[in-house]
């Protein structure tokens, strides 16, 4: 019971105390680097800080679709509307430590539209797996643009490096991907977790469909992410696109495997400034800093219009698909009660 007690305590202080600690990291080297940053003229661009919330809102749009996606291929087909309000509704929970609550959210409400629980979370482990590998290729991918431009390729003295590091991670992404491999994987996993193994039914074109899916949804948010970064610095070239779309696919990743702090708080701010100041050093740590912070703001922004606009006509939705049920467990119990006093008359 104590050891159950001091290990709640130690989760509690490490989701208070990291996204401090990197807080406090990220400031010192701000202030050492604010004359740097002061030398740079930005201004915010509006325009262009409106279109970066656009690009974000079509990402969040997308991932409804790419969930929709999934469970057609797993042999359910759910109308386009319904599937988006199901998916962004139970968003809501997304920021509650743990980073679970909004799977089982949707699991539930995914059940009043006759999808069984156990394809329910085979498509969100589908959808997660393939989400977590399609930035991991994303950012690799971004890896053949470092020469050049980065911390990176200077320590490692060999651009053919960085170029091979980076073809070797997308080649090994993808055979791990393969149904056998990525099941096997899973369930190994599983088993650490004391948790019922599972099986993926999907073919192999499947999951690279779906993972292709997602490195669009991935490219889509990494141009919106680029023109934030445009909106703030206006010098910043065209050839710093690669890097930021890999850059913010990969700090995706960072943020969701932490599980300390809800939705990456803070680690992946901390993540992003560290890959800015590797991938593109020419870039002020502060400015950096800001980018980050207000990608974090804008971006939530956008996931709260989309998912209060689909909380508040799914509520609806979810009211009828209650009445309907509720209407038909009465016809059954009128059914029943009809032949019960029709055989008590006979």
């Amino acid at each position: 019971m104590q050891m159950a007690a001091l290990k709640k305590a130690g989760k509690r202080v490490l989701q208070i105390g990291l996204p401090l600690v990197i807080l406090a990291v990220v400031f010192y080297y701000v202030r050492s680097d604010w004359t740097k940053l002061t030398s740079y003229r930005f201004q915010l661009n509006l325009w262009l800080l409106g279109l970066s919330f656009l690009g974000f809102v079509l990402q969040e749009i997308s991932f409804g679709l790419i969930w929709r996606t999934v469970l057609m291929r797993l042999g359910y087909r759910l109308d386009l509307r319904a599937c988006l309000r199901i998916y962004l509704a139970s968003e809501f929970v997304r920021y509650i430590p743990g980073n679970v609550w909004h799977v089982i959210t949707r699991i539930l409400w995914v059940g009043k539209y006759g999808v069984p629980r156990p394809v329910a979370f085979a498509s969100m482990t589908v959808e997660l797996i393939t989400k977590l590998a399609a930035g991991a290729l994303v950012f690799a991918v971004s890896l053949l643009f470092w020469s050049d431009m980065g911390t990176v390729t200077t320590l490692l003295r060999d651009t053919p490096v960085l170029m091979g590091l980076g073809i070797s991670t997308i080649v090994g992404l993808l055979v791990v991907l393969h149904p056998r491999i990525l099941n096997s994987l899973l369930n190994v996993a599983l088993r650490i977790l004391k948790r019922e193994p599972v099986t993926l039914a999907l073919r192999y074109r499947d999951i690279l469909l779906v993972t292709l899916a997602w490195s669009v949804s991935w490219l889509i948010a990494g141009c919106a992410f680029y023109v934030l970064l445009l909106a703030l610095w206006p010098a910043a070239p065209l050839a710093m696109l690669p890097v930021c779309v890999g850059i913010y696919a990969i700090v995706w990743d960072i943020g969701f495997v932490s599980f300390i702090t809800p939705s990456g708080l803070g680690v992946r701010e901390g993540a992003m400034v560290a890959l800015f100041a590797l991938a593109l050093p020419v870039i002020p740590v502060a400015l950096a800093t800001i980018v980050a912070v207000l990608s974090r703001i804008v971006s939530t922004i956008a996931e709260l219009m989309c998912v209060s606009i689909a909380y508040l006509a799914g509520g609806r939705q979810m009211r009828q698909v209650q009445q309907e049920q509720a209407n038909q467990s009465s016809s059954v119990a009128d059914g029943i009660e009809k032949k019960r006093n029709d055989y008590v008359r006979s």
